[in-house]
């Protein structure tokens, strides 16, 4: 007679077990569909670059200030650089624009970027060296030697964001070959449903 009257406590309480293992695929799937998703603000071998190739002792004040009139620059296509050399990079299939040996190249690329948008990441590979920067910001100065693929990569703080960003590159080769090319991603959090 107490294993009856204790049944219904187990019952009550093996309900709940399952009732929680029921409830736990449900929390699951509301978390994946709350996960977030990279998405490309602006692409490798992306168009509208404004650039300029100059002797790498001269000054251009302002440059990558938001203000800076670059309209009598070219524009051009990334990947910038040379088609000979000793990255895997310099060949006709990657170079669009062609960057001179032994220069610095300016570029210039306005990004457009939704309002959640978040961890907004800078990547790039440069042959040699890069100061990057966003908004007018440095964010990064990168030394990569022989095109080490990967050597820009910085994420933007949040107080640099706006709508309309302004991404700008000083980037300096030191001979033999050249090359730049920059894409710019954000994480996007994916709506439950």
């Amino acid at each position: 007679m107490n294993r009856l009257r204790h049944l219904p406590a187990g019952l009550t309480a093996g309900a709940l077990v399952a009732a929680m293992a029921l409830a736990a695929p449900a929390a699951t799937a509301q978390a994946a569909s709350e996960r977030a998703t990279v998405v490309t603000a602006l692409g490798y071998d992306s168009t509208g670059w404004t650039y300029r190739q100059v002797p790498a002792t001269t000054q251009v004040p302002g440059f990558a200030a938001r203000g800076f009139d670059d309209s009598a620059w070219p524009t051009g296509q990334a990947g910038f650089g040379t088609t000979n050399g000793t990255c895997s990079w310099n060949n006709q299939a990657s170079v669009k624009t062609p960057w001179a040996v032994n220069t610095d190249l300016l570029v210039r690329h306005w990004i457009h970027l939704p309002r959640d948008a978040q961890q907004v990441r800078i990547q790039g590979t440069v042959d040699n060296d890069a100061q990057v920067y966003f908004n007018g910001h440095l964010l990064q100065s990168v030394t990569s030697g022989r095109c080490a693929a990967g050597a820009i990569d910085v994420v933007v703080p949040v107080t640099d964001l706006d709508c309309c960003n302004l991404l700008a590159v000083r980037a300096h080769d030191a001979g033999v070959a050249a090359y730049l090319n920059l894409r710019v991603t954000y994480v996007k959090p994916t709506q439950a449903l």
